[in-house]
Order: C-alpha cells, then sequence, then structure tokens
C-alpha cells in the first residue's frame, strides 16, 4: 500500500446535517468513536467516496469528583432538557429580584444615616445618587444548545454537593482550600459569588501547569477502569452507574500518593524557573 502511494490519512468532513436530515440519520450502538483512518492517496482525501459525515460538538454527560486524602463527593451532569431550563430561569430571576431589593434597600438605610449625621457620600452627594444595583449586577444563564455546563448548574449540582463536605473537614479543624480548574462555569461570578458566602477559600489556577493539580492523575485511571471493567453503554443511567462505581472504586492510597506527590512537583517546578518540562 505505501509502495502505490497509500498512507493512512484523516479523511475530510462534510458540513454537519441540518436538523430535518439528522432526523432521518440513523446510527448504530457502539459504533466507532474517535479518530477514523482511511487509505487514500493525499490528493483522494477530498473524494466523496473517503469523505466522512462531520458531526457537530456537542456534550451528552459531564463527570464531577472532589477529593482530599479523603474522597470526596461526586456529580454526573445530564443534558438539560427545557423544562429544567425553564426552571432555572425563573428561579435565576427570583433570585436576581431578591438582590436587586436588598441592595437598594442596604443603600436608602445609608442614604438615611448620612442625612442624619448630616454628612455626604464619598462623591459628595446626599440624595441625587442613583440607586446602585444595575442590571449588569444581575445573574445569567450561558445556555448551551449542545449540552454542556454553565455557572449555574455548576452551583447548583457539583458545588452544593462539595461546599457541604468542606465544611464538614472545617468543623473537624482540617485546612481545605478548593482547586478547581479553568473551565467558563468554575470562573464564572454566580459560583464564586456562592463559595464566598459560604466562607470556602478557592486558590487560583495555574494556568498551563496541571502537574500541580493532583486531580488530573484520576481521570486516566477512571476511564481505564470504565473502559476495561464496563460493556459499552446505551443509556445515560448506566453510564452514571459506571462512573460513580468507576469513583467509589478509587482507593484511598492511590488519592494519597497523588496528593503527597505535588510539593516535589512545585519544587521541581521553581528549579525549572517556572516551566513543567523536568519530566523528560
Amino acid at each position: 500500500m505505501y509502495e502505490a502511494g497509500y498512507s493512512r490519512r484523516k479523511p475530510d468532513g462534510n458540513p454537519p446535517f441540518p436538523e430535518l436530515r439528522r432526523e432521518s440519520v440513523f446510527t448504530r450502538i457502539g459504533e466507532q468513536q474517535g479518530i477514523i483512518r482511511t487509505w487514500a492517496r493525499p490528493d483522494e482525501i477530498f473524494d466523496d467516496d473517503i469523505k466522512k459525515d462531520r458531526k457537530p460538538m456537542g456534550a451528552a454527560l459531564q463527570f464531577f469528583g472532589a477529593f482530599r486524602y479523603n474522597k470526596g463527593p461526586c456529580h454526573v451532569y445530564y443534558h438539560e432538557t427545557q423544562e429544567e431550563i425553564a426552571a432555572g430561569e425563573v428561579a435565576l430571576k427570583f433570585e436576581n429580584d431578591v438582590t436587586r431589593a436588598q441592595s437598594n434597600s442596604s443603600q436608602i438605610t445609608a442614604r438615611r444615616a448620612l442625612q442624619v449625621l448630616n454628612e455626604a457620600d464619598v462623591n459628595l452627594r446626599r440624595s441625587t445618587r442613583k440607586l446602585q444595583h444595575v442590571k449588569k449586577h444581575d445573574y445569567h444563564r450561558g445556555i448551551q444548545t449542545r449540552g454542556g455546563v454553565d455557572g449555574y448548574r455548576h452551583r447548583e449540582g457539583a458545588l452544593k454537593k462539595v461546599v457541604p463536605w468542606v465544611q464538614d473537614m472545617k468543623k473537624r479543624g482540617l485546612k481545605c482550600v478548593l482547586l478547581e480548574d479553568g473551565a467558563p462555569p468554575h470562573k464564572s461570578r454566580i459560583a464564586n459569588n456562592y463559595l464566598t458566602v459560604e466562607k470556602v477559600e478557592k486558590m487560583a489556577w495555574a494556568g498551563h501547569s496541571p502537574d500541580v493539580n493532583a486531580s488530573e492523575h484520576a481521570w486516566p485511571v477512571l476511564r481505564r477502569h470504565v473502559t476495561k471493567q464496563f460493556t459499552p453503554t446505551r443509556t445515560a443511567e448506566e453510564t452514571e452507574a459506571q462512573w460513580v462505581k468507576a469513583w467509589d472504586a478509587l482507593s484511598i492510597e492511590r488519592i494519597n500518593k497523588w496528593v503527597e506527590q505535588v510539593p516535589e512537583v512545585v519544587r521541581r517546578i521553581i528549579r525549572s524557573g517556572g516551566k513543567n518540562n523536568f519530566h523528560g
């Protein structure tokens, strides 16, 4: 094949199907996923017989887990239904209304106190200042049409499991600082404000340095465990059950080893001048 000019090449992709066309296309459960290669010459990857249909990227399920010398809670995000989206919008609207009323009431009280003291505010104005709460202070949802998680779902899902676990450790005298990666839901204002209210300290994510995050070691282990120990899933419930079982099977000894390696990794990064190319 190589002598004839063929090699294993990635075929070019067709544009994604429109919604009506996608409804009439069937798929087989358990079909091949991931990178696909085909035997072709360099000028043949654009032929109709070689090209494959390109599917739009999407997210159906996402997994979140937490640990600190002992295993913490985990959470699985399902694809959000239209009813859940509508319920989230109603809940956020009510929360924004309450926040707006509290902010404006607090400012009115402060104005009255300044009038009693016959003092002006920091801008040397007594009663002409507008109410401080404006629309940009409201929480908004980042709806993902193809699945995914926004700050609201992250707060209502994973954080409301992690925060009680962190607070329980603090009551037992164990210092705990939350570390999350730089995903948009983790950096969202609605999630960070919730952590501030609950008095949970959060560490800044070290960009481009996954070596200092012990949780990065967990994903390959979970992936291998699910791939080797279970058959391909056909429903979201089966997938969640496999993920949770793999999380429960993750040993505490292995987790502690990952955590104990972090100080040494940080020392190596410092000796390398801030770089993480010291493994080679």
